[in-house]
């Protein structure tokens, strides 16, 4: 919901997969919230929050604390050269759903999913962030710039336990 002070944008990433890869192993991989954390190079610490947390994402949904760092905003807006953030993962049959929530209002609510097109296995994002209006721009680029990484590390990842 945009408002004079947030806006609301959405993104799309898709990635093929290797052939070598199963449907299986991928899924464990999307499974597996460490895993997805740790391919982010950006993550400087991460824990898994006590299942009481107040974070607001929800009971029983792992929810973690995760720090990065961040270069993408200039430090007259943000000069602690990190943010520390909540994200709750939540598996689905195809994949997996997160909602990040982090400073300034910022919520991004996004959707992993594992489709099988003629080519083999293609990884599926979809997200919709909401975020102030002041730091949309720097976020909308660093959130494509990021998911390229991810994704490749995410690959490689999966490539490198064959």
């Amino acid at each position: 919901m945009s408002s004079w002070t947030t806006t609301t944008f959405t993104a799309h990433e898709e990635t093929a997969l290797p052939p070598a890869l199963s449907r299986a192993r991928v899924l464990a991989a999307l499974h597996d919230p460490v895993y997805m954390i740790q391919r982010n190079s950006r993550v400087i610490s991460h824990r898994l929050l006590p299942a009481d947390h107040k974070s607001g994402h929800g009971a029983g949904v792992p929810t973690y604390e995760i720090t990065d760092k961040m270069t993408f905003l200039p430090e007259a807006i943000w000069p602690a050269g990190s943010v520390t953030y909540t994200m709750s993962f939540e598996n689905t049959a195809d994949g997996l759903k997160h909602v990040l929530k982090a400073a300034m209002g910022m919520v991004s609510r996004a959707t992993h999913t594992l489709v099988e097109r003629e080519g083999g296995l293609v990884l599926v994002e979809e997200s919709v962030v909401e975020v102030n209006r002041v730091v949309a721009g720097p976020v909308r680029r660093n959130m494509h710039e990021t998911a390229e990484g991810n994704f490749r590390a995410f690959v490689e990842g999966l490539k490198g336990e064959e």
